[in-house]
């Protein structure tokens, strides 16, 4: 069903590009969701055209719990242009923050982004989505901070029980490489003494 709803899909090339708005609205529609929410974001990762900022994007990324796989389209359409001499350094910067943009929307939270080349990778990309959905944890604990309301930083690690990194093995016994995708940080909920603290800052 997903993908008869994805080759439906238009796509007006690199015109007036809705990115941020986008985000928001999807985030805003699952907020009430239960259960693990995941968005596959298909877009340039330009965005020419929103009523909202990257930062009120990037706010809301922190206290989401909704996962974003990002699949950028704007490469193969980059290097062909860029090849051709069709692209000057304005260009060049909006592409790489493009890029960027799309990888820190799936950094934040949790999840992956590939700058595939080629329409061909995409059935392969697809598939390490569906294995990712497949294979994803939820991890809790108890912070030992306040209420602040402020976003903390996280890091998740592979721990073997001696206390040093975690050293995987095959049958073959050659070592594995393993990435860990894990949401960067969380919000904390504010308090009402927090609340009460910044007022008399103010």
């Amino acid at each position: 069903d997903v993908r008869q709803a994805l080759q439906s899909l238009y796509f007006p090339g690199f015109r007036e590009a809705d990115l941020y708005d986008a985000v928001l609205d999807t985030l805003n529609r699952l907020k009430d969701v239960k259960g693990k929410k995941s968005i596959l974001l298909i877009a340039s990762g330009l965005n020419t055209f929103s009523r909202v900022n990257l930062d009120q994007v990037l706010n809301r990324l922190k206290e989401t719990e909704t996962t974003i796989f990002a699949v950028s389209v704007a490469r193969p359409l980059y290097e062909w242009a860029d090849s051709r001499g069709m692209l000057g350094d304005i260009q060049r910067l909006d592409f790489l923050q493009a890029e960027n943009q799309m990888g820190a929307f799936a950094r934040m939270t949790g999840g992956r982004a590939w700058f595939p080349r080629f329409e061909g990778e995409l059935p392969g990309i697809f598939q390490q989505v569906v294995e990712s959905l497949r294979y994803q944890y939820s991890l809790a604990f108890t912070p030992t901070t306040t209420n602040d309301g402020k976003y903390h930083k996280i890091k998740v690690e592979l721990v073997a029980p001696n206390g040093q990194k975690l050293v995987m093995i095959d049958q073959h016994k050659k070592k594995v490489k393993y990435h860990i995708y894990a949401r960067e940080g969380y919000l904390a909920p504010k308090s009402a003494e927090a609340s009460q603290e910044k007022k008399k800052k103010k």
